[in-house]
């Protein structure tokens, strides 16, 4: 073959043309930025005509109109130019790229290729697409699956249970995942469960049985079908009762020690635990206490008055009268009170070393006090017969 023969020029390369540079401005990206240059422009043009147009006396207004509009011309075309290119050079930018050649253009193969497979997509049945998807879906599901089991969201995993069994045929994987929810669900409620118990038993500690019935029953509501809540009333019903028990042994045996005050600090505590037929039978020997009481309160004030010891013979009339308001007793100290209250007040002063303490006007009248709500009727606040 002769070495000077013309050989074929081998097909230009599309590829090898695209990656040739293109013009600056002829790429999207050039586009866009050659649409903002023109707004500047224009901007630029519309200043100079504000400046303009002031220095210039037009013969007649509608020569000052024709003036206007032909100095703002160059602006307005420079602006409507910079928004045609910014459309154009936005819409080939979204679709092409930023720097795609000047000959791209949606009839390449590569695009008609795309918007061929999106179109088959959007013709696909909603069954098609759960067929063609099946995989996907399914990995989707299962981790949605272990990050509701690791939020404690044991509700929602259950319907995506019955979901992947039902939907998916998945029904070995969907029993698998409900052993799983129901242990981790149960390990929960007796987390709680054992700490409500706790509550509960901190407050049976304190004695407060009220507070620990109502967490008893709190308990039982959210957990009806769990044993270890089902005798949690009982519990706080026995311990009530054994309580109350205590007290009242105690409150017999300081009385047959003649522990007057030991008794009636019983009393008060019995007085908000017993019903009045539970107090039926220490109604009797509460009388007796408080008689106790009362006179030993009486035997102290007269003491007092005779030793002239004004301020313990006040300190024992005010105790009178508080606990006992409504005895003739009481009646008598409220009418010695005063002088009393004045007779300590000068004993204090004429002391040596001590300030004077206040005394109470001589009108002023004491406090009366309430007698002091009962439930059953054996409080400490009594009214003599």
């Amino acid at each position: 073959m002769n070495s000077t023969d013309p050989t074929p020029d081998p097909p230009a390369d599309p590829r090898a043309e695209a990656k040739q540079p293109a013009a600056r401005f002829a790429t999207p990206g050039g586009t866009v930025a050659l649409a903002v240059l023109l707004w500047i422009a224009a901007c630029m043009l519309a200043v100079a005509a504000v400046l303009v147009l002031p220095t210039i006396e037009p013969a007649t207004p509608q020569v000052g109109l024709l003036l206007t509009y032909a100095a703002f011309a160059p602006a307005t075309v420079a602006a409507l130019l910079s928004l045609v290119l910014l459309i154009v050079g936005s819409v080939r930018w979204a679709v092409f790229g930023r720097s795609a050649p000047p000959s791209a253009t949606l009839d390449s193969a590569r695009y008609l290729a795309a918007l061929d497979s999106i179109n088959r997509r959007l013709l696909l049945s909603e069954t098609a697409k759960k067929i063609t998807y099946r995989a996907e879906d399914l990995a989707v599901l299962r981790d949605t699956l272990e990050q509701d089991l690791g939020r404690g969201e044991y509700e929602a995993a259950m319907v995506l249970v019955s979901e992947l069994a039902g939907a998916y045929g998945q029904l070995e994987e969907a029993e698998r995942f409900r052993a799983r929810i129901e242990e981790a669900r149960q390990k929960q409620q007796e987390e709680k469960i054992a700490a409500g118990i706790q509550q509960l038993d901190a407050k049976l500690v304190d004695r407060d049985f009220d507070a620990a019935a109502k967490e008893a029953a709190r308990l039982r509501r959210l957990y009806p079908e769990d044993p270890a809540v089902a005798d949690l009333g009982d519990r706080v019903a026995v311990a009530k009762e054994q309580y109350k028990h205590e007290l009242e042994r105690a409150f017999l045996q300081a009385n047959e020690r003649e522990e007057v005050d030991r008794a009636l600090d019983i009393m008060k505590v019995l007085d908000k635990l017993l019903t009045a037929k539970e107090a039926a039978p220490f109604r009797e020997v509460a009388r007796g206490v408080v008689g106790k009481k009362r006179d030993n309160l009486g035997v102290q004030f007269k003491l007092a008055v005779h030793d002239r010891d004004w301020t313990a013979a006040v300190a024992a009339g005010e105790q009178i009268i508080k606990q006992f308001p409504n005895t003739r007793m009481a009646d008598e100290v409220r009418s010695r009170i005063d002088q009393l209250r004045a007779n300590a007040g000068n004993q204090q002063t004429a002391a040596p070393g001590n300030a004077p303490a206040p005394s109470t006007p001589a009108n002023a009248a004491p406090p009366r006090e309430q007698p002091a709500v009962s439930n059953t009727g054996i409080s400490f606040t009594q009214t003599e017969d």
